[in-house]
């Protein structure tokens, strides 16, 4: 399995832009009020030098897996451990992802079907495509979701313009500071993180030594994208209705109204939306499968991917009083998973690299 750095591009720009545009713009309004799009243009830029740093790490060990070249550089135990806890935040945030894709289609299309049949239907997607063809399969998928996606912002951003009041976004920093600004780029900056997975493909990938540049402008489209959609959400809604609503995209879409012509864009968004949500579930789906093979040393992964899917949607099933009270995003993604798995451990990681480059370099000498 092989896939070039273009098709690299488009599955990270498909799911870096498949959730943050949804879940991402409104707690960021909710912080920074109309400065949203300020904190969101210092997340693209944090999420650039945490995509640098990835990179850089899976250039030097571009033929192994982070399960793999974690062993090599901390040893058997502990780099085993370090996989483990990588591969059980992988579980946890397909699971997540999943339930939130499944919540969001029963209340906007099917009311009367049980979550637990979306669900499944998106998991044997999610199974068919590994067992079918792996990475190299999503990647071509992706090449198709993510030219749709990406055409279908610009037409729906497009429409929306009569609906903007310019006012609403003024003034510009007067009422917000640079630590609320600050805060509110957490949010979209942890999400533009999930480059981490960049660590569990960059073996399958074509030629590894020319991903930098793909790759970092998959994390400026969707900084591009968020920084306007925050833009227009607030000059159609303002900050105090803009910073309550769930999906505020979505609900923009449903705002578009011409002449009674030109209306119910968000059916059609919607379904180009699954796909792009599907990419990034089936890429979760075989990095859990790929990674829980390497660990447990079995050479056919793809025995593993039922059992994959199966922890991924028993997870995703949690009942939502208990979601409600443990909101991921809030209370594990940014507290935890952004500092420590997407920050912390690849700068380690890159640091020990180095170290262990030039001690071996100078044993040559």
């Amino acid at each position: 399995m092989k896939i070039s750095i273009w098709q690299l591009f488009w599955m990270f720009t498909t799911l870096e832009i498949s959730m943050s545009i949804w879940l991402t713009v409104s707690p960021t309004i909710e912080i920074a009020r109309q400065d949203a799009w300020i904190s969101l243009t210092v997340a693209g830029v944090i999420g650039v030098i945490v995509t640098l740093v990835l990179v850089s790490l899976s250039q030097r060990h571009s033929t192994y897996t982070l399960v793999e070249f974690a062993q090599k550089l901390f040893g058997k135990w502990i780099g085993k451990l370090i996989g483990v806890l990588y591969i059980i935040v992988w579980f946890s945030v397909s699971a997540d992802i999943l339930r939130i894709f499944s919540l969001f289609i029963k209340q906007f299309l099917f009311h009367a079907t049980p979550i637990w049949v979306i669900t499944v239907l998106m998991v044997l997607a999610m199974v068919y495509i590994n067992y079918a063809g792996g990475v190299e399969a999503i990647a071509r998928f992706s090449e198709l979701a993510g030219p749709l996606l990406l055409v279908g912002i610009v037409i729906t951003f497009g429409l929306n313009v009569m609906n903007l009041h310019p006012s609403l976004i003024l003034p510009v920093y007067a009422d917000s500071g640079a630590i609320p600004i600050l805060k509110g780029s957490y949010v979209n900056a942890s999400f533009l993180g999930e480059s981490m997975m960049i660590m569990m493909l960059v073996p399958f990938i074509a030629n590894p030594q020319k991903m930098l540049k793909p790759t970092l402008i998959a994390i400026c489209i969707p900084s591009i994208i968020a920084v306007i959609t925050a833009i227009f959400v607030i000059m159609t809604f303002g900050t105090n209705i803009g910073s309550t609503l769930i999906f505020p995209y979505f609900s923009m879409v449903r705002f578009i109204n011409y002449l009674e012509f030109i209306q119910n864009m968000d059916v059609w968004i919607m379904f180009i939306w699954i796909f792009s949500v599907f990419v990034k579930l089936a890429i979760y789906l075989f990095i859990n499968s790929y990674g829980t093979a390497q660990l447990f040393g079995i050479k056919n992964w793809r025995i593993l991917i039922g059992f994959a899917a199966t922890v991924i949607f028993t997870i995703s099933l949690v009942p939502p009083n208990i979601i409600g009270l443990l909101d991921y995003t809030k209370f594990v993604w940014i507290p935890y998973i952004f500092p420590i798995f997407i920050v912390g451990f690849p700068m380690i990681l890159l640091l020990v690299s180095l170290m262990r480059g030039r001690s071996l370099a100078q044993g040559q000498k």
